[in-house]
């Protein structure tokens, strides 16, 4: 894993345990060495704590404070030290004080107990398995590809977490991956495990879920309550003691924040990648009024002339992570990432998590309201839902895949109760807000996660100050017509993220706050195509496709554009990683 972490490296060990950490050096990049060890105390009410730390936790300093007064001390200017300083003194109650990206670890040798937590919205990846070989090992890494290193990790194909990636192009469903028995510690999750008996016991809770929505605030007191919120978010997300760089997508959310964070610095540079063939790009005009306006040094990234042959770099990506990408976006930000650290700069601030905290994906709001008029059950919701809004929706699948694999994946089953569950959670499946809540929980950590892959495979650290437990308090508090709504001229019009428009109306290019949400230009389809003329992607897929089906996609790819996506990934993750797409 040395991409995440190419300026550092550490390890601990005693005869029960070993623990070993990357460093990606931003905070005091001359010292924070991990792990770290903090002692157990002169008084004897606790032992040693051995911590490794990934990410960022953004209110260190007000943390560092209230532990000094409890008697802490710290040797660097690392906020690892203090996450480190915080859960050796208050245990998993620090992690409800956290603000951040992280994932974090910690160890008490005299217990023999081990805890693993994940930010509020899955920023950071943590993975976690058993390995039963001749004595059981409890395994964790920041990669699904470094646990199935473990000589007893078997590369089974998970069918419930495979099926939904066909939907939904996302990688986990819940605590599952692709990988039959690995695990991902859940956003704002907290895996708790005992190590003294002769197997590990495991308890998995939440430390952190979603706020549901209130919707007192309308008007201008929605939008001050959004400004402040999106404004003190971004000042966190600003600490480094290396350079920050804005990436520039053209729209909105990436704007807002850049020009909140302009100011603040007498130099600044920004990054767009440009999709399709880089002329009559709408992004690359949107990103170019908006870098001229706040005065950058600009730098535009063409994804399809980048160092590396998309489609190459596209097998090298899969090969690298261990699974197969999500969205066809990950090849461009991967491209962008390398030309930001390029520059010698690892720290990028993004615009990611606006639009499933504030409505902005008109077409799946459009289906949500026209969903929520029938007033139907959760689990009827969820059905609903993901067949229309799928890439390979559940009810197309028994044509796609062998009888086997229909019935390993029993229709669905997982995917919907995992779906209906998150409109639960929210509120009702009646009510267009609990869909935000949806987004919040499932969506928004699958496009972190691949935004975070995807940079630091180029040892470039991504920030989404959007995606931030205090942004989305302040939205729980906003009507939900204040983010989206029809426009009430009896026109066709849906708005959206309509109080973030209102919050920068008069700092924003009128082209920036009109411009409807677009998808980044990416000829994904001719790519696949090129990976599914392969000989050995085909073989590996055999398994998996009914014949039909399978020469009908291979016959005619243009036709099948949302088939040939999820398929091309699935047959390079087969034949890179060595999994079998055999039913077990």
């Amino acid at each position: 894993m040395a991409h995440r972490g190419p300026d550092d490296a550490g390890e601990w060990s005693d005869r029960h345990a070993w623990f070993g950490h990357r460093r990606l050096a931003i905070m005091d990049p001359s010292h924070g060495q991990e792990p770290i060890v903090r002692s157990g105390r002169a008084d004897g009410r606790s032992g040693p704590t051995v911590v490794v730390f990934n990410g960022e936790l953004l209110n260190h300093l007000e943390l560092r404070a209230a532990l000094e007064a409890e008697g802490e001390r710290f040797e660097t200017g690392c906020d690892a030290e203090t996450a480190a300083a915080a859960v050796h003194l208050w245990g998993a109650r620090a992690l409800d004080r956290f603000r951040g990206m992280f994932a974090i670890a910690w160890y008490r040798p005299d217990d023999r107990e081990l805890h693993l937590a994940r930010d509020p919205f899955g920023v950071i990846p943590l993975y976690w398995t058993v390995a039963s070989g001749k004595s059981q090992e409890f395994v964790f890494a920041s990669e699904l590809k470094t646990l199935l290193q473990h000589p007893a990790v078997a590369r089974r194909v998970d069918p419930f977490t495979l099926s939904s990636y066909l939907s939904t192009i996302r990688v986990a469903l819940g605590e599952r991956t692709m990988i039959d028995g690995l695990r991902t510690v859940r956003p704002g999750g907290l895996v708790r495990i005992r190590t003294g008996g002769s197997r590990p016991e495991i308890t998995a809770t939440r430390w952190w879920t979603p706020p549901r929505a209130t919707g007192e605030l309308t008007g201008d007191a929605a939008v001050e309550c959004l400004h402040a919120a999106v404004s003190e978010s971004l000042e966190a997300h600003l600490q480094s003691d290396v350079e920050v760089c804005g990436l520039l997508s053209g729209g909105i959310d990436s704007a807002s924040l850049l020009s909140l964070a302009r100011p603040r610095y007498g130099a600044f540079r920004t990054f767009t990648a440009l999709g399709g063939d880089g002329e009559e790009d709408p992004d690359r005009a949107a990103a170019d009024l908006m870098a001229g306006q706040l005065r950058t040094e600009h730098v535009e990234v063409p994804v399809l002339s980048a160092s590396e042959p998309p489609t190459d770099r596209w097998r090298r990506m899969v090969r690298s992570l261990g699974m197969p990408l999500g969205t066809p976006n990950e090849i461009a930000i991967n491209a962008l990432a390398e030309a930001v650290r390029g520059a010698g700069v690892k720290v990028a601030i993004g615009g990611e998590g606006a639009d499933e905290l504030l409505g902005g994906y008109e077409p799946i709001l459009r289906l949500v309201l026209a969903i929520t008029k029938t007033d139907p059950g959760p689990e009827a919701a969820a059905a609903m839902l993901l067949e229309s809004a799928s890439w390979i929706s559940p009810g197309g699948k028994s044509m796609l895949l062998r009888r086997g694999w229909v019935e390993a994946t029993q229709h669905d089953v997982v995917l919907i109760e995992e779906t209906a569950a998150a409109f639960e959670c929210g509120g009702s499946s009646a009510d267009p807000r609990s869909y935000l809540h949806w987004l919040q929980m499932v969506n928004l950590p699958g496009l972190l996660g691949r935004l975070n892959s995807a940079c630091m495979l180029a040892s470039v650290e991504a920030r989404p100050p959007f995606a931030d437990r205090r942004v989305a308090e302040a939205a729980a508090k906003i009507a939900t017509d204040e983010l989206f709504d029809w426009s009430g001229d009896d026109s066709d019009i849906l708005r959206t993220k309509t109080v973030l428009r209102s919050g920068f109306r008069s700092s924003l290019p009128a082209e920036i706050i009109e411009r409807p949400k677009a998808s980044f230009p990416m000829p994904f389809t001719p790519w696949a195509a090129s990976i599914l003329e392969d000989a050995s992607i085909q073989a590996a897929l055999e398994p998996l496709l009914d014949p039909m089906a399978m020469a009908a996609v291979l016959e005619d790819p243009a036709s099948h554009p949302l088939q040939v996506w999820p398929l091309a990934n699935l047959g390079l993750w087969s034949v890179e990683a060595g999994v079998s797409l055999a039913p077990n």
